[in-house]
């Protein structure tokens, strides 16, 4: 066959080859689509490790004894789902050490309090310095505390008081935990929310104000990190429970109030455990089974505004940190569902 017969019956064939080739591909990318298609609808197999058995629901003593009725009003229209499994950590119990003493009066001393006229008193595990115009509480487990400032008759704090910079205030709130020695890693990780407060020295009462030139005090509130992605909420959501509230003038800061209820989670301690779909929180919900921690006085009808998966940061001693799902409302209205499935829950 020679070069030009060789071209000639090329060309005539070229044409055969490229719709040989197009349909190759199309039958090619059909069964790709098929066998594609069997994997989407084949029932998924969650992966669990359920390490600790069943496990006991959050503990919220704080929270409200109240019936509602609850409509649905979201973005999606409709409840949401988190992922089918979710991590439950341990939190390991702490007990006290000998050298307990040395720490607390160091914690007393930050403070203010003068620990040569004011001794602290144990009851059980907690350590309690009081004074005419201080009150601080102390685990001695833990080191966890609250302590409280009379500021009856200290006006003068509240008249010549200025309002620093948000960078300025977060550096001294961190730098007095980090004093007192109760600033956790996990701290520094989260994030810090600045609420801005005007106490009345007339009518003893504090009242959140939205400009900081309307404030006199400075709340701080400490958050955890995300975890896989998903937000960490406090016993009450709407602040923290650690925090401190504190006065600044032109040359010192006082913290007047304050309160640290961190208990450390293993990070190598955890199991996986099936989780609740959102329409199964939303009838918990509606059936009155969830947590409330925020609710108004004046109606028993409450509109949902959002609802999401987030994780519980507890504020009492329990032995696990595991996820719920959060319902935001009208109303400054928040509660919570335990997002574990209640094959898995205890008491």
């Amino acid at each position: 066959m020679t070069l030009t017969e060789l071209s000639y019956y090329s060309r005539k064939a070229l044409p055969f080859l490229i719709i040989f080739f197009l349909l190759f591909l199309i039958i090619f990318y059909l069964f790709k689509l098929f066998f594609l298609y069997l994997e989407l609808n084949r029932p998924k197999k969650i992966s669990i490790n359920p390490v600790f058995g069943k496990i006991n629901k959050p503990l919220i003593n704080e929270s409200i004894d109240k019936k509602f009725s609850y409509t649905l009003d979201t973005i999606e229209g409709e409840p949401i789902s988190a992922s089918e499994s979710a991590k439950v950590y341990f939190i390991p119990p702490t007990q006290a050490k000998l050298s307990y003493r040395e720490r607390i009066y160091l914690i007393a001393k930050n403070f203010g309090i003068n620990t040569e006229l004011t001794r602290h008193k144990l009851f059980n595990n907690e350590a309690i310095f009081e004074d005419e115009q201080q009150t601080l509480k102390i685990d001695i487990t833990n080191y966890n505390f609250n302590y409280q400032y009379n500021l009856s008759g200290e006006e003068e704090f509240l008249i010549n008081n200025i309002i620093p910079s948000k960078e300025q205030i977060e550096s001294k709130a961190i730098d007095f935990l980090k004093d007192v020695g109760r600033y956790p890693d996990e701290f520094s990780q989260g994030k810090i929310n600045i609420i801005y407060l005007k106490f009345d020295s007339l009518t003893k009462t504090l009242t959140i104000v939205e400009q900081p030139g309307q404030a006199n005090l400075i709340e701080i509130d400490f958050y955890r990190p995300d975890i896989d992605g998903f937000p960490v909420v406090s016993t009450t959501y709407f602040n923290s429970q650690n925090y401190l509230v504190m006065v600044f003038d032109s040359n010192s800061s006082k913290v007047i109030k304050a309160q640290i209820r961190f208990y450390e989670k293993s990070d190598q301690e955890f199991g996986i455990y099936p989780v609740k779909n959102g329409n199964q929180a939303w009838e918990e919900l509606t059936q009155n089974k969830g947590i409330i921690v925020s609710a108004p006085e004046n109606t028993d009808k409450i509109t949902i505004k959002k609802m999401f998966f987030a994780y519980l940061d507890p504020n009492v001693y329990q032995e696990y940190f595991q996820p719920v799902y959060v319902f935001l409302g009208s109303n400054n209205f928040a509660a919570y569902v335990p997002a574990i499935s209640n094959d898995y829950l205890g008491n």
